[in-house]
């Protein structure tokens, strides 16, 4: 498995040398960013250490175990001092601004030939919201969220559903691309086969055609 430093400079799924023919796409981080830091919002609501039982709540909603708005429910019940609601909680993770520029590349993209398809976690607020406000549906060719596949990345099980759900073999993972801001979830396409590149948020989209190989 290849290290963290040379995980940006390999296996560029675009280069015309060894083009893939499908490429998964992440959303957050690669299609989408957030307006603010979550952590000093959290720590006003609820104090130190309110983030991590957040996130380590959502995690069941992620694999689709339950619906979000019920994980978070029960967190507010287990901690009684928290200030926010059940709906200012929510309407945190619609604090998110879609990239125009990096979803014109995947149209590019896809008009090239090479199959694009949005591989993402998300619970069923945020699957239901980023479909509705950027319209992912009419962008991919298919759509796999965690919360419907019932595994969530970095987990191999997630790979192997989403290679399961295309048709395409784990022997043939190598005919498949993608691009991820997590280098565990890179680390983890490619240990599988599949040719994985991390992309720096920082980097805009200039960054992101350079990880893909694909020439502006």
């Amino acid at each position: 498995m290849s290290s963290a430093a040379d995980l940006s400079v390999q296996a560029r799924p675009l280069d015309s040398a060894r083009p893939v023919g499908v490429l998964l796409w992440d959303a957050d981080g690669v299609l989408q960013h957030p307006r603010h830091e979550w952590r000093p919002r959290l720590e006003d609501w609820g104090g130190p250490g309110f983030a991590e039982a957040l996130f380590a709540a959502e995690i069941p909603a992620l694999r689709g175990e339950e619906p979000f708005r019920e994980s978070l429910a029960r967190l507010l019940r287990e901690r009684p001092e928290v200030t926010a609601s059940l709906d200012d909680l929510l309407g945190l993770w619609e604090q998110v601004d879609g990239d125009p520029a990096a979803v014109d590349l995947v149209r590019e993209v896809a008009e090239s030939g090479v199959t694009c398809v949005l591989a993402t976690n998300q619970q069923d607020h945020r699957k239901a919201f980023l479909r509705r406000t950027f319209g992912y549906d009419d962008v991919f060719s298919r759509s796999f969220y965690s919360c419907d596949l019932g595994a969530m990345k970095p987990e191999p099980a997630y790979f192997e559903r989403v290679l399961e759900g295309l048709g395409i073999a784990l022997e043939d993972a190598g005919t498949v691309g993608f691009v991820d801001d997590s280098l565990a979830n890179v680390e983890t396409a490619r240990g599988l086969g599949i040719r994985a590149v991390h992309h720096d948020p920082a980097s805009g989209v200039a960054g992101l055609r350079a990880a893909l190989g694909w020439a502006a």
